[in-house]
């Protein structure tokens, strides 16, 4: 008794402060750009510059903030002082800009010329030097048979993969440099296959690939088919990222890494053991590549497991491994996809929703909001997958009931959203 009248006391003494909060944040969602850069500089002189400084702008400003009080606005101009990022957007045409797209226009202008003088080359030996043609090929394509085999265009393209991703880190360019690593990368991978399975084209390699996740393969196979390939990618990206500031590589290096941990032989040896710990209950219609399907989500939970107790946190691979197993769950999660059995049905949902809400608690103690983003929304879409799911599952069908049943989510949803906006606070887990 004692420990709810605690509980109660700490709900009711919290109540204001979320209060608070929830009213700054609809000011904030209402505001208009210029109102925020208005806020920002007030922000910006309340840190670096004087008390009078700030009030001044503060009183010449007020217009233009509408309602917003003293208090409000310091409170909302350090929200955005912590938390905005400034970046450098063009408003009007300017002499400097003017001549960045001359030089720019000129070295595009450089390569059409090369490509035309070129092309004008071949049309000049083709009509003064008849013969010319007929002579290279005779005495070049030996040369040219054996540069362009399937085998030895491989390992050509291996190098060029190299040397994209060893140089591409180098170019000023964004989107060239990004362009150049990620065909390094592609190339890299699809060419490592290629090689390590002796088979040269795409569709060849591609069967063999599924092959080895079918079990066709034995496991020492499917180890150098696709986890040599993916974990050797997934070095390579590991280095761009520490040569190369940009962004999006630490999201990316997760995918070949998975992919070559899933066909790793000590855990290709242990798929039926590890479906267990997600079929647990023995039914006799459960077909192997459904266990396989559950080895695979259960070895992703471990990775996921094993990215937050390490001592570094990756957040970009986190986040990416959450997506993934946030479909993942909710799929097999469906009846219909996995005939599992009853008892293993209710097991999956309960893994499926443990798992949803120990991604919101982990994301509000980590402090990523993407990560409690992508839980929320994962339950989102369980419960509506299970609106229409679960009455099937009972008896009951949707024939002919299909528009009734949609008009029935719309008020589920509408539902949510009401619940949300009058209850902010009990989605707020970030403090």
């Amino acid at each position: 008794m004692r420990i709810i009248k605690i509980f109660l006391f700490l709900l009711i003494l919290g109540q204001p402060a979320f209060a608070t909060d929830a009213a700054l944040a609809k000011i904030l969602a209402s505001l208009s750009s210029e109102q925020r850069t208005l806020l920002y500089q007030y922000g910006t002189l309340n840190t670096w510059a004087s008390a009078a400084e700030a009030d001044s702008f503060w009183r010449v400003h007020q217009p233009a903030l509408s309602a917003i009080t003293p208090e409000q606005g310091k409170l909302l101009a350090t929200e955005l002082l912590n938390n905005t990022e400034l970046t450098y957007t063009i408003k009007k045409p300017s002499r400097l800009q003017a001549l960045r797209g001359v030089f720019t226009a000129s070295r595009l202008l450089l390569g059409l010329a090369a490509l035309v003088a070129a092309f004008a080359a071949v049309q000049l030996i083709g009509r003064y030097l008849p013969g010319a043609w007929q002579w290279l090929v005779r005495h070049f394509y030996p040369l040219f048979r054996r540069l362009f085999s399937p085998q030895m265009l491989s390992w050509e393209l291996l190098i060029v993969a190299l040397a994209g991703i060893y140089w591409g880190p180098l170019i000023p360019e964004l989107i060239i440099r990004t362009v150049v690593i990620h065909v390094g990368l592609v190339l890299l991978w699809t060419q490592l296959t290629a090689i390590l399975t002796r088979r040269y084209f795409a569709k060849q390699y591609t069967h063999i690939i599924l092959q080895s996740f079918d079990h066709y393969n034995t496991p020492l196979q499917a180890f150098l088919y696709v986890s040599v390939p993916a974990l050797l990618t997934s070095g390579a990206v590991l280095w761009v990222m520490q040569v190369c500031a940009d962004v999006w590589y630490p999201y990316e290096v997760i995918v070949p890494a998975m992919v070559g941990v899933f066909t790793l032989p000590p855990l290709r040896s242990m798929e039926k053991a590890l479906s267990r710990l997600l079929f647990p209950f023995s039914y006799e219609r459960l077909r192997p590549k459904d266990q396989r399907a559950a080895s695979y989500v259960l070895i992703s939970l471990l990775v996921w497991v094993v990215l937050l107790l390490a001592p570094v946190l990756l957040k970009e691979a986190l986040l990416m491994l959450t997506v993934f197993l946030t479909g993942a769950l909710l799929f097999i999660s469906i009846a219909d996809v996995i005939h599992s059995g009853g008892k293993n049905y209710i097991w999956l949902q309960l893994v499926t929703l443990g798992f949803l809400f120990a991604v919101v608690v982990m994301g509000s103690q980590l402090g990523i909001l993407l990560l409690t983003w992508t839980g929320m929304g994962g339950l989102l879409v369980y419960l509506l997958i299970k609106y229409w799911e679960l009455p099937v599952v009972l008896g009951w069908s949707w024939k002919n009931k299909k528009a009734w049943g949609a008009l029935g989510m719309a008020v589920l949803i509408w539902g949510i959203a009401t619940l949300i906006r009058s209850r902010p606070e009990w989605f707020a887990f970030f403090h």
